[in-house]
């Protein structure tokens, strides 16, 4: 959503209440060399496109979440890694 008075300052911070499960999920994407403010940004740019498209396309009412999402991704195509199963 754009800035509706762009003259105002933006608040730079945001707090968000952790607990385990988040704790386990930042863990998760910062073990790809992010830290946690760009994986909270990332994670959350992500969740609001899918939502937009999903709005955009008419799957759901605009303002009614999914009961369910699925992300697909194309196969890693670099040098093979031991833990890779593919």
């Amino acid at each position: 959503m754009a800035d509706t008075n762009p003259t105002q300052p933006r608040q730079r911070t945001l707090s968000v209440r952790r607990d385990q499960g988040l704790d386990d999920a930042l863990a998760v994407l910062t073990s790809t060399g992010m830290n946690a403010s760009d994986a909270v940004r990332l994670a959350v740019t992500f969740l609001a496109h899918g939502y937009s498209d999903m709005w955009a396309k008419g799957h759901y009412p605009k303002g009614v979440r999914p009961q369910h999402m699925a992300l697909r991704v194309r196969p890693y195509d670099g040098p093979k890694f031991p833990d890779q199963r593919v």
